[in-house]
């Protein structure tokens, strides 16, 4: 299967959020923060449950994932392993109303980006934590891609060389094969320049 992934050539002011969240105040208080003018949040898609999640998550890319622990029928924590499962690696931010320390022992193990508490004031400061989620996902890629192009480049650079080594050992067999064939001959000019080849080869 061909999951979208978002591209790393766009702007940090054009990021794709899926929140999935169930309360309808907490969802009013997201929309408000991540939809205000200036925000920089070009997609706000909410989804209720993790069946509309994992739809939504296929149908298209997002740059980042705002999920709540506690959704109808799993948890936020499961609904990441089954999105890992079908392809999707946006980074993951999880909400929680109640933490504890296993659970963001387990949130770490799964390489939740961000943990947020969803204590009266949660919403204000959103819009910074997505932004920096995205921002150092990318980074990441961007670091990932660079790393790839060296590896390349270096397997090329290997290939390269060991095509010149055989091609010198090649030149090198004929030459010897050139002054066995001179060694009776009167040609100590041509026997010379071939000594001087071969320590050029060597």
């Amino acid at each position: 299967m061909n999951t979208p992934t978002p591209g790393d050539d766009l702007d940090i002011d054009a990021i794709r959020v899926l929140v999935v969240e169930d309360e309808p105040e907490h969802q009013l208080l997201v929309r408000k923060a991540l939809t205000r003018e200036g925000s920089g949040f070009s997609m706000v898609q909410f989804a209720r449950d993790s069946e509309e999640a994992i739809r939504f998550a296929r149908q298209m890319p997002f740059d980042v994932m705002l999920v709540d622990n506690r959704i109808p029928g799993t948890r936020g924590l499961d609904l990441l392993t089954e999105l890992r499962e079908v392809g999707v690696d946006a980074p993951f931010v999880l909400m929680t109303s109640a933490g504890s320390e296993d659970l963001v022992v387990e949130a770490w193990r799964q390489k939740v980006s961000e943990y947020v508490i969803k204590d009266s004031g949660f919403w204000r400061d959103l819009p910074l934590v997505l932004r920096r989620v995205v921002e150092s996902n990318r980074q990441r890629r961007r670091e990932q891609e660079l790393l790839q192009r060296l590896e390349r480049t270096n397997a090329r650079l290997d290939a390269l060389r060991a095509e010149m080594e055989d091609k010198t050992l090649r030149i090198a067999g004929l030459i010897v094969e050139a002054k066995a064939a001179l060694a009776s001959s009167a040609n100590a000019q041509l026997a010379t320049l071939l000594d001087d080849m071969a320590a050029v080869v060597q």
